[in-house]
């Protein structure tokens, strides 16, 4: 992991990022004093824990740049293998990172609709509408699942990498390298 600061992170503790979505008690163990949001997100990747680590950074990223990282992360995913209905629930979701606009959001809740639950684009999208359901935490918890269920798309043998490989990406959103 790079040591560049994560500018795109607003909290200065970890601990902070742990209260907003409850964490599990396996990550809040790893807490320390004082600790930032880096050094759990290193704790978390050093003990293979990336479910855990996609669903902090989720909760630690501002909703723009968490639809992105899930972007990128779907983008890897499943490069042009969407079908027509996931592929607007991208264009969607990008089209709102792009320009966060109310028309924008409002404009993601029919495409997410239409591809599906369960759908990785599906979740991207409904998180640039601003989450499942109304509330301030709802598009974090939809970034989540997108990123995670993008991964799902790699073979079995591979999703552990791929959690990964995501997470990697994600912090370098959270850095604002790939802004």
């Amino acid at each position: 992991m790079s040591n560049q600061p994560l500018v795109k992170v607003r909290a200065a503790t970890a601990a902070e990022v742990c209260l907003r979505y409850g964490a599990p008690r396996d990550v809040r163990a790893l807490l320390r004093s004082a600790m930032g949001p880096r050094e759990l997100l290193e704790a978390l990747a050093a003990k293979k824990q990336y479910v855990d680590a996609i669903d902090f950074l989720a909760y630690a990223l501002p909703p723009r740049e968490g639809v992105w990282w899930g972007g990128l992360c779907l983008q890897h995913a499943c490069g042009d293998a969407l079908t027509p209905q996931e592929k607007a629930a991208c264009i969607a979701a990008v089209r709102w990172v792009m320009q966060p606009t109310e028309e924008n959001r409002a404009a993601a809740r029919a495409p997410a609709n239409a591809a599906g639950m369960g759908s990785p684009a599906s979740a991207l999208a409904m998180a640039a509408n601003g989450g499942a359901m109304p509330g301030p935490l709802e598009p974090a918890k939809t970034v989540a699942m997108a990123v995670k269920l993008a991964a799902l798309r790699t073979p079995p043998a591979g999703i552990l990498e791929t959690q990964r490989l995501y997470l990697e990406l994600g912090i370098g959103v959270a850095e604002g390298r790939f802004a």
